[in-house]
């Protein structure tokens, strides 16, 4: 194997203009009123490491090119493997048929670049400037941390994945864009036992990140030694009391409720479609005085940034609540044009084979006035949630459920006994509204987050600052 994507080549030395502009003709020429060509060239690699052996290897190159024709509300897509001329035409024309309606209409548009400045540049993608001999040696490194780190450590899972991505869109709208984005994700499982005890934790580092962040910023030793250090501590954590109480969440990762609680229900697909209880709460109160929530693709080095989405649109910071009050929504360009509305930077597909999804990117709540410390400090009796797990809400009703994978009793102001197995339960609505004191201290979390939709993952950052609520319910077996 060859170092990842060093030789990935330019699309449009693939899909010149000229063949672009006939693939979107032919995808007009039953009548759509918009069509977009969406090509791809893309390399990933991974290991994964278990037992101290080097489990899996892999390297897959992904391209083609997705062609999608739009009549009104009805979307026709169809893609082919590969930039064979002859595959492209066929695909345009099959998605002209599933599109069908009326007669061609608008005389070609001539391309307009999209030149807009990227959020960050990376001068060593880690994808490209690693080779494999040295992503092994970094999995490596975190096993005999996380190993090292107690006797009672058992068992270590670390992988690496990552993945360099050319793409191009041009649309019948005249928009040409180009890009390149570079993403690396590396995790680390640690498993420990005492006696009939297993507990097990979870840390993790990457984002859009050059090759020295694993030697500056992160090291494989930080990652592993907090999942090794969260494991251990787990072994005689207590389990939580059942009921409603104070509940303090801490900065970063934390925000997986905010996305979703909020990012979800205010996402332009459920929007038009009426069917998200946020579709008829503009300029309504929908979370406590002092929050504002913000979706934004511009955030440095996270997994959920870029410069143009996968439809061409320049990434943006997008005000979603402000100071307790719904004051917008996302708009990918499909549901942007049926509501009249201007596409957010937020149309993102998993690849050439999916049409795009109105998504979310980096989903954050802003800082606040207030010291973590004071936070804590005010709490009598209450739970401290460091780490959430995997979560689920309804967007119909906006009901959730989130794992607590770490936490920490509060007595008294103070942080004492080690929890675990809490889940946290209510209704997004409600608990936003009882969001009591926003802390000082944001973290955006885009190292390790991917959100599922209609099939389609896609990376994503999440964030806040610490964040108390004067109750939610909390599940539990401790009396």
């Amino acid at each position: 194997m060859t170092s990842a994507s060093a030789t990935a080549p330019a699309l449009s030395a693939r899909l010149p203009r000229e063949l672009v502009e006939e693939l979107l003709h032919l995808a007009r020429s039953s009548g759509a009123d918009f069509a977009e060509v969406f090509g791809e060239y893309s390399v990933h690699t991974s290991f994964q490491l278990e037992e101290r052996r080097l489990r899996t290897s892999s390297y897959q190159v992904l391209q083609g090119v997705g062609i999608r024709a739009i009549a009104g509300e009805q979307t026709g897509y169809a893609y082919a493997d590969g930039f064979a001329p002859g595959d492209l035409r066929e695909a345009a024309r099959v998605a002209a048929r599933i599109a069908r309606e009326g007669s061609t209409n608008g005389a070609p548009i001539a391309f307009r670049v999209v030149d807009v400045k990227p959020p960050f540049t990376l001068e060593h993608p880690a994808p490209v400037a690693l080779d494999e001999a040295a992503k092994i040696a970094l999995i490596r490194r975190a096993d005999d941390r996380a190993r090292g780190h107690d006797p009672r450590i058992h068992e270590v899972w670390v992988s690496l994945a990552d993945a360099s991505k050319n793409l191009l869109v041009a649309n019948s709208d005249g928009l040409w864009a180009e890009d390149q984005t570079y993403l690396t994700r590396f995790s680390v499982t640690a498993l420990a036992l005492e006696g009939r005890e297993r507990q097990s934790s979870f840390a993790a580092a990457g984002g859009c990140v050059d090759a020295d962040y694993f030697e500056t910023v992160r090291t494989p030793e930080t990652v592993a030694g907090e999942a090794a250090e969260s494991a251990v501590t787990l072994l005689h954590a207590r389990e939580p009391e059942a009921g409603a109480y104070p509940v303090v969440v801490a900065p970063g990762w934390g925000g997986v409720m905010v996305h979703e609680c909020f990012g979800h229900s205010m996402e332009g697909d459920s929007i038009r479609r009426q069917t998200s209880i946020r579709a008829t709460q503009m300029g309504q109160p929908v979370a406590a005085k002092g929050v504002t929530i913000v979706d934004s693709g511009l955030v440095p080095n996270s997994r959920g940034s870029f410069r143009v989405d996968d439809e061409g649109t320049p990434a943006q910071r997008t005000v979603l609540v402000e100071d307790g009050v719904l004051v917008g929504y996302m708009w990918d360009l499909l549901n942007a044009r049926l509501t009249g509305n201007r596409p957010t930077g937020n149309g993102r597909r998993s690849s050439y084979r999916e049409f795009p999804l109105c998504r979310m990117t980096n989903t954050y709540i802003e800082p606040g006035p207030h010291s973590p410390e004071s936070l804590i400090g005010e709490v009598r009796r209450g739970l401290y949630c460091k780490t959430l797990g995997g979560g689920s809400v309804n967007p119909a009703d906006g009901n959730f459920s989130f794992q607590v994978t770490e936490a920490v009793r509060i007595e008294n102001g103070r942080l004492t006994e080690p929890v675990r197995n809490a889940t946290l339960a209510g209704n997004g609505n409600d608990a936003m509204l009882k969001i009591d004191a926003v802390g000082n201290d944001l973290e955006i979390d885009g190292t390790t987050g991917s959100c599922g939709k209609d099939g389609q993952w896609k990376p994503v950052g999440v964030g806040q600052p610490t964040v108390r609520f004067t109750a939610i319910t909390v599940g539990g077996t401790a009396t």
